[in-house]
């Protein structure tokens, strides 16, 4: 399993982080709140976005047990900056000092805050509703 889709298992774990960001039903079928990919069309926020931005393979001896090094934008959605707030929050307080498996195939050694930032998406031109945008960048170390 790729280490993207573990760290997005292991934020499904959360109940304080899927708490503000519940799942919703759309045609039908219900999909969770965080997604590794851009989520379904018609999931309103709040919701949980993990791209993964970079990837290192650290050099090291040996066919196995090497450590990896991957860069990790997650970005919170929310139609409120309080909101956002509240769900970067959550997500930080959980990642920032975790180590231990992310899935079944990644275990993470050490998680590196890399700062935040805020952004805003206008939902269509000339409307005055947006989405507010919290965006926590990690840098996550794993074998």
């Amino acid at each position: 399993m790729a280490i993207e889709l573990g760290l997005r298992a292991l934020l499904l774990a959360q109940s304080p982080i899927t708490a503000l960001c519940p799942p919703q039903t759309i045609r039908g079928i219900t999909y969770d709140g965080i997604f590794n990919e851009h989520p379904v069309e018609g999931f309103l926020p709040p919701f949980v976005l993990v791209a993964q931005m970079s990837f290192d393979p650290l050099l090291h001896l040996g066919s196995t047990g090497g450590l990896a090094d991957t860069e990790f934008d997650i970005d919170c959605y929310s139609r409120s900056y309080p909101g956002a707030m509240a769900l970067a929050d959550q997500v930080q307080d959980f990642l920032e000092d975790y180590t231990g498996p992310a899935g079944d195939d990644d275990t993470i050694k050490a998680v590196l805050l890399q700062g935040r930032r805020y952004d805003k998406v206008i939902e269509g031109q000339g409307a005055d509703q947006r989405q507010h945008v919290i965006s926590v960048s990690f840098q996550i170390q794993h074998a």
